[in-house]
């Protein structure tokens, strides 16, 4: 069955099958350049850039022209970008000043964002509703957040996508949000060390629905959100 990453990294764990299809995401200038190399030699990899949250202290101060230039001259998506306040010393409004600049950056040049989010819920939708979410399509990758989020989310117009967090015991809560994503906005991810066939095969269970028809939907769902990077 052919298989959507919706969400991966350069990284040696990584072990895509012929049927896979890849998005890989960068987290900041010291990988565009390789991820956008690595997606030329593969037909099966999709680059995207950004500068993840995790990212932003260290930014050099010409990061976001650089961004532009590159995402002007090749085709490739925004992300990984995003919101992480699990730190107690995070600085919050640079995390939230670079996320918009990337936000209106996918706006202005009609690409997907590959968002990251974490334990910063209630200010991600402020922001997506404030700057509005990309027409190219959104995503969330590694969804932690409740149902009742995920709802909301998906009111906005974005793809949640679910990652290995699903193949661990005890982890109840992103199971909770799986069954509040709708068939047609839901992706699958390795991140760059999940199996994502036995995570197809985790999510179909708790779904009630076959591998197969996961992985088709999965793939569909895909070819929507990032359509203007597989045209």
């Amino acid at each position: 069955m052919l298989l959507f990453d919706a969400h991966s990294h350069l990284s040696p764990a990584a072990v895509p099958t012929p049927r896979t299809h890849r998005i890989v995401c960068a987290t900041g200038e010291s990988d565009w350049e390789a991820v956008l190399a690595h997606a030329s030699g593969d037909g099966r990899a999709t680059p995207m850039l950004g500068l993840h949250p995790w990212r932003v202290a260290e930014a050099a101060p010409g990061w976001l022209p650089h961004l532009e230039a590159l995402l002007r001259t090749h085709s490739a998506g925004v992300g990984e970008c995003g919101l992480d306040f699990a730190r107690a010393d995070t600085d919050r409004p640079a995390q939230e000043a670079a996320f918009r600049a990337q936000l209106r950056l996918a706006h202005a040049l009609r690409r997907p964002v590959a968002v990251h989010a974490v334990k910063a819920w209630g200010r991600l939708l402020d922001i997506l509703r404030e700057e509005g979410v990309p027409l190219a399509g959104a995503m969330v990758h590694a969804y932690s957040g409740s149902p009742d989020t995920a709802r909301a989310l998906q009111a906005l117009g974005l793809f949640l996508s679910f990652s290995g967090d699903l193949l661990r015991p005890g982890r109840s809560r992103p199971r909770e949000a799986l069954a509040a994503v709708a068939p047609e906005r839901l992706l699958l991810e390795s991140d760059g060390t999940a199996d994502l066939t036995l995570l197809v095969e985790q999510a179909a269970r708790l779904r009630g629905v076959t591998a197969e028809t996961l992985a088709s939907q999965t793939w569909e769902n895909g070819q929507r959100c990032f359509k203007e990077l597989l045209a």
